[in-house]
Protein backbone atom coordinates (compact mmCIF):
# COMPACT_ATOMS: atom_id res chain seq x y z
CA UNK A 1 0.00 0.00 0.00
CA UNK A 2 1.48 3.33 -1.10
CA UNK A 3 2.03 5.95 1.57
CA UNK A 4 0.63 9.44 1.11
CA UNK A 5 1.91 12.65 2.65
CA UNK A 6 0.44 15.78 4.17
CA UNK A 7 1.31 18.72 6.40
CA UNK A 8 0.84 19.75 10.02
CA UNK A 9 0.92 23.51 10.62
CA UNK A 10 -0.13 26.05 13.21
CA UNK A 11 -0.74 28.63 10.48
CA UNK A 12 -3.70 28.48 8.05
CA UNK A 13 -3.00 26.85 4.70
CA UNK A 14 -4.44 29.88 2.87
CA UNK A 15 -2.13 32.41 4.59
CA UNK A 16 -0.52 34.70 2.02
CA UNK A 17 3.28 34.80 2.11
CA UNK A 18 5.52 37.69 1.14
CA UNK A 19 6.84 35.72 -1.85
CA UNK A 20 3.40 35.78 -3.51
CA UNK A 21 2.44 32.22 -2.61
CA UNK A 22 0.01 31.00 0.01
CA UNK A 23 1.18 28.30 2.45
CA UNK A 24 -0.44 25.54 0.42
CA UNK A 25 1.12 26.76 -2.81
CA UNK A 26 4.57 27.01 -1.22
CA UNK A 27 4.35 23.46 0.11
CA UNK A 28 3.19 22.22 -3.30
CA UNK A 29 6.15 23.97 -4.96
CA UNK A 30 8.63 22.42 -2.50
CA UNK A 31 7.21 18.92 -2.00
CA UNK A 32 4.33 18.24 -4.38
CA UNK A 33 0.60 18.01 -3.74
CA UNK A 34 -0.25 17.24 -0.10
CA UNK A 35 -3.11 14.76 0.36
CA UNK A 36 -4.15 16.18 3.72
CA UNK A 37 -3.48 19.05 6.11
CA UNK A 38 -3.63 18.90 9.92
CA UNK A 39 -4.88 22.05 11.63
CA UNK A 40 -5.82 23.01 15.20
CA UNK A 41 -9.51 23.69 15.82
CA UNK A 42 -8.74 25.98 18.76
CA UNK A 43 -6.38 28.89 19.44
CA UNK A 44 -5.41 32.08 17.64
CA UNK A 45 -4.92 30.62 14.15
CA UNK A 46 -7.57 27.91 14.40
CA UNK A 47 -9.19 26.22 11.41
CA UNK A 48 -12.08 28.12 9.84
CA UNK A 49 -14.78 27.01 7.39
CA UNK A 50 -13.15 29.27 4.78
CA UNK A 51 -9.77 27.56 5.13
CA UNK A 52 -11.39 24.13 4.99
CA UNK A 53 -13.18 25.10 1.77
CA UNK A 54 -9.86 26.36 0.35
CA UNK A 55 -8.26 22.95 1.02
CA UNK A 56 -11.23 20.93 -0.22
CA UNK A 57 -11.17 22.84 -3.51
CA UNK A 58 -7.65 21.44 -3.93
CA UNK A 59 -8.68 17.87 -3.09
CA UNK A 60 -6.79 18.14 0.20
CA UNK A 61 -8.44 16.55 3.24
CA UNK A 62 -8.43 18.24 6.64
CA UNK A 63 -7.34 16.64 9.93
CA UNK A 64 -8.85 18.45 12.93
CA UNK A 65 -6.41 18.59 15.85
CA UNK A 66 -7.33 19.55 19.41
CA UNK A 67 -4.30 20.88 21.25
CA UNK A 68 -5.98 23.02 23.91
CA UNK A 69 -4.84 20.52 26.53
CA UNK A 70 -2.50 20.45 29.53
CA UNK A 71 -0.51 17.70 31.16
CA UNK A 72 -2.57 18.14 34.33
CA UNK A 73 -5.74 17.48 32.34
CA UNK A 74 -4.60 14.40 30.41
CA UNK A 75 -3.00 12.93 33.55
CA UNK A 76 -6.41 13.11 35.24
CA UNK A 77 -9.67 11.36 34.55
CA UNK A 78 -11.95 14.06 33.05
CA UNK A 79 -11.51 13.21 29.40
CA UNK A 80 -15.22 13.87 28.86
CA UNK A 81 -14.89 17.58 29.55
CA UNK A 82 -11.99 17.94 27.12
CA UNK A 83 -13.88 15.92 24.49
CA UNK A 84 -16.89 18.23 24.75
CA UNK A 85 -14.61 21.23 24.18
CA UNK A 86 -12.98 19.46 21.23
CA UNK A 87 -16.35 18.62 19.68
CA UNK A 88 -17.61 22.19 20.14
CA UNK A 89 -14.44 23.59 18.56
CA UNK A 90 -14.74 21.20 15.60
CA UNK A 91 -18.37 22.15 15.01
CA UNK A 92 -17.42 25.85 15.08
CA UNK A 93 -14.81 25.11 12.39
CA UNK A 94 -17.52 23.45 10.30
CA UNK A 95 -16.37 19.84 10.79
CA UNK A 96 -19.50 17.70 10.23
CA UNK A 97 -20.47 15.13 12.85
CA UNK A 98 -21.55 11.52 12.23
CA UNK A 99 -19.30 11.05 9.21
CA UNK A 100 -16.48 9.08 10.87
CA UNK A 101 -14.13 12.08 11.07
CA UNK A 102 -11.42 11.89 13.72
CA UNK A 103 -10.44 14.70 16.07
CA UNK A 104 -6.85 14.14 17.21
CA UNK A 105 -5.81 15.01 20.76
CA UNK A 106 -2.20 16.20 20.68
CA UNK A 107 -0.28 14.71 23.63
CA UNK A 108 3.04 16.51 23.92
CA UNK A 109 6.36 14.73 24.41
CA UNK A 110 7.08 13.93 28.04
CA UNK A 111 3.53 14.39 29.29
CA UNK A 112 2.06 11.83 31.65
CA UNK A 113 -1.29 10.58 30.45
CA UNK A 114 -3.96 8.47 32.15
CA UNK A 115 -5.76 5.79 30.16
CA UNK A 116 -8.95 6.69 32.05
CA UNK A 117 -8.73 10.17 30.51
CA UNK A 118 -8.46 8.51 27.09
CA UNK A 119 -11.51 6.35 27.80
CA UNK A 120 -13.59 9.39 28.77
CA UNK A 121 -12.33 11.38 25.79
CA UNK A 122 -13.15 8.54 23.42
CA UNK A 123 -16.64 7.76 24.71
CA UNK A 124 -17.70 11.40 24.73
CA UNK A 125 -16.34 12.12 21.25
CA UNK A 126 -18.13 9.06 19.89
CA UNK A 127 -21.36 10.20 21.55
CA UNK A 128 -20.92 13.56 19.82
CA UNK A 129 -20.44 12.08 16.37
CA UNK A 130 -16.64 12.10 16.03
CA UNK A 131 -13.90 9.46 16.06
CA UNK A 132 -11.11 9.83 18.64
CA UNK A 133 -7.51 10.16 17.52
CA UNK A 134 -4.32 10.38 19.57
CA UNK A 135 -0.99 11.97 18.69
CA UNK A 136 1.80 10.76 20.95
CA UNK A 137 5.46 9.90 21.33
CA UNK A 138 5.46 6.20 20.55
CA UNK A 139 9.11 5.56 21.40
CA UNK A 140 8.85 3.68 24.71
CA UNK A 141 12.53 4.34 25.44
CA UNK A 142 11.72 8.07 25.53
CA UNK A 143 8.12 8.03 26.77
CA UNK A 144 7.19 4.78 28.46
CA UNK A 145 4.12 6.38 30.06
CA UNK A 146 2.37 6.91 26.72
CA UNK A 147 3.16 3.34 25.64
CA UNK A 148 1.85 1.87 28.88
CA UNK A 149 -1.28 4.01 29.20
CA UNK A 150 -2.21 3.72 25.53
CA UNK A 151 -1.85 -0.05 25.81
CA UNK A 152 -4.12 -0.06 28.88
CA UNK A 153 -6.64 1.96 26.86
CA UNK A 154 -6.49 -0.45 23.93
CA UNK A 155 -6.88 -3.52 26.12
CA UNK A 156 -9.84 -1.99 27.99
CA UNK A 157 -11.70 -0.57 24.97
CA UNK A 158 -11.32 -3.63 22.75
CA UNK A 159 -12.89 -3.23 19.30
CA UNK A 160 -13.44 0.51 19.74
CA UNK A 161 -9.69 0.99 20.26
CA UNK A 162 -8.95 -1.13 17.19
CA UNK A 163 -11.68 -0.09 14.76
CA UNK A 164 -12.87 3.35 15.91
CA UNK A 165 -9.70 5.05 17.12
CA UNK A 166 -6.97 6.63 14.98
CA UNK A 167 -3.31 6.71 16.01
CA UNK A 168 -0.60 9.18 15.01
CA UNK A 169 2.99 8.29 15.91
CA UNK A 170 5.74 10.88 16.33
CA UNK A 171 8.67 8.44 16.41
CA UNK A 172 11.11 7.64 14.96
CA UNK A 173 12.07 10.88 13.27
CA UNK A 174 14.52 10.09 10.47
CA UNK A 175 13.98 13.52 8.91
CA UNK A 176 13.65 12.09 5.40
CA UNK A 177 10.75 10.51 3.49
CA UNK A 178 10.29 6.93 4.72
CA UNK A 179 10.92 4.09 2.30
CA UNK A 180 8.91 1.62 4.39
CA UNK A 181 6.09 1.93 6.92
CA UNK A 182 7.93 1.64 10.24
CA UNK A 183 6.51 3.96 12.92
CA UNK A 184 7.06 2.98 16.53
CA UNK A 185 3.86 1.87 18.21
CA UNK A 186 2.43 1.04 21.64
CA UNK A 187 3.01 -2.58 22.59
CA UNK A 188 -0.66 -3.50 22.11
CA UNK A 189 -0.74 -2.64 18.41
CA UNK A 190 1.41 -3.22 15.33
CA UNK A 191 2.93 -0.60 13.02
CA UNK A 192 0.24 -1.50 10.48
CA UNK A 193 -2.36 -0.25 12.96
CA UNK A 194 -0.72 3.19 13.19
CA UNK A 195 -2.48 5.55 10.78
CA UNK A 196 -0.18 8.59 10.67
CA UNK A 197 3.52 9.15 11.26
CA UNK A 198 5.44 12.40 11.82
CA UNK A 199 8.93 11.60 10.56
CA UNK A 200 10.64 14.87 11.44
CA UNK A 201 10.62 16.10 7.84
CA UNK A 202 9.78 19.74 7.35
CA UNK A 203 9.41 22.64 4.95
CA UNK A 204 10.37 26.14 6.09
CA UNK A 205 9.46 29.61 4.94
CA UNK A 206 11.25 32.22 7.06
CA UNK A 207 10.03 31.48 10.60
CA UNK A 208 7.03 29.37 9.53
CA UNK A 209 7.44 25.64 10.09
CA UNK A 210 5.55 23.05 8.06
CA UNK A 211 5.84 19.53 9.52
CA UNK A 212 5.56 16.62 7.13
CA UNK A 213 3.25 13.76 8.08
CA UNK A 214 2.78 10.44 6.30
CA UNK A 215 -0.30 8.25 6.20
CA UNK A 216 -0.15 4.50 5.84
CA UNK A 217 -2.21 4.63 2.64
CA UNK A 218 -5.27 6.11 0.95
CA UNK A 219 -7.55 4.19 3.32
CA UNK A 220 -6.54 6.51 6.17
CA UNK A 221 -8.33 9.37 4.42
CA UNK A 222 -11.59 7.86 5.69
CA UNK A 223 -10.84 9.45 9.12
CA UNK A 224 -10.27 12.87 7.54
CA UNK A 225 -12.64 15.62 6.54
Amino acid sequence: MAMIYGMDTKEPANTRLTNGYDLYGWVMRQSGFPSFWARPVSGRNKLTPEEAAFLHERNCRVIPVFDDLSEAAVAGVNGSGDALRAADAARTAGVPANRGIAIFARIKDGWNINHNWMIGFTNTLLNNGYIPGYIGNTDSSKDFNFDRQCSHYINFMGEIAKDSTAYWATEPRPGVPPTAWAPYCPSSVTPEEIDLWSTGGKVMYKDILFKKVYARGESVRRFMW
